[in-house]
């Protein structure tokens, strides 16, 4: 009898542990520390220990999150039906990665330390599985420089739209990174990282005939990071990037004939010039 009952405890013991293993829920950020409003990408893997094909119905089935300041502040949620696990199919044993931008689900626009936690909810599984939560920073970054520009009209009679462009330098975890963000009085655009802030040229910005935005930073002694910036309506996205290697003095942007040009460099060759993985 005292070994049934020893049995019995152990069996009742180990019941949690067996239930909590049927989903396995890891969540990690891409980085510590993030500009304000830049996007804030978090990982969530998913692995299915529950023996079973679990496909996720949008409206039974869900992932959520909840993000919390450190005040114990909770950012409020800026839609309720998003479900990012709408249409996910998990075998026996699989496991996925969804790549979530959290701060498009959760307002996270004001400076500080949030915390978030990520649940799974499924109709066939007895309880709501919870990662261990995860913390990031949100900072502001400090004015280098800004730029108004106006963009291309699609008729001639439509009023010219402007937008302003803010070159920032944002304190990272270990070095300090020039960005850009496209905004106006009411809105923000896009936020880019442009490269790490070292000692040596300023930053230049200038702007074609066609709008497109060019940026030249030095990224490292002797090498400069040159990038083209396009709009589709308010919508800033990167065309091109490319490095260039100090020739005849440091490079600089020249404009000729509402063209700009990369002048004092050339064309930087990867693995002999430079190499992006040091």
């Amino acid at each position: 009898m005292k070994r049934f009952i020893l049995l019995s405890w152990l069996a009742l013991l180990f019941l949690p542990m067996v239930a909590q293993a049927q989903i396995g829920l890891r969540l990690k950020s891409d980085s510590q520390r993030y500009l304000r409003y830049e996007e804030i990408t978090v990982s969530l893997l998913i692995r299915n220990y529950s023996g079973n094909t679990l496909v996720f119905n949008e409206k039974t089935d869900r992932i959520f999150f909840t993000v919390n300041e450190l005040s114990g502040r909770t950012a409020p949620i800026f839609d309720k039906t998003a479900n990012p696990a709408a249409g996910l199919i998990l075998g026996p044993g699989e496991a996925k990665e969804l790549r979530i931008v959290i701060n498009t689900l959760h307002d996270m626009q004001r400076e500080g330390i949030y915390t978030i936690t990520a649940y799974l909810n499924h109709s066939r599984l007895p309880r709501t599985h919870v990662s261990e939560p995860i913390n990031v920073e949100v900072h502001e970054g400090i004015v280098v420089l800004e730029r108004n520009i106006g963009l291309p009209a699609e008729k001639s009679t439509d009023v010219i739209k402007s937008i302003r462009l803010v070159l920032m330098l944002f304190h990272d975890v270990e070095e300090k990174i020039y960005c850009l963000r496209a905004e106006d009085d009411e809105n923000i655009y896009a936020t880019f990282r442009l490269g790490p802030a070292i000692a040596g040229d300023n930053p230049m910005i200038d702007i074609d005939s066609s709008s497109l935005v060019h940026v030249l930073i030095q990224s490292r002694p002797r090498l400069y990071s040159y990038l083209l910036f396009g709009f589709v309506g308010r919508n800033m996205k990167l065309r091109q990037q490319r490095y260039y290697a100090a020739e005849n003095g440091p490079p600089y942007l020249s404009r000729q004939d509402g063209f700009i040009r990369v002048k004092n460099g050339r064309p930087a060759i990867e693995g002999v010039d430079y190499d992006l993985k040091k």
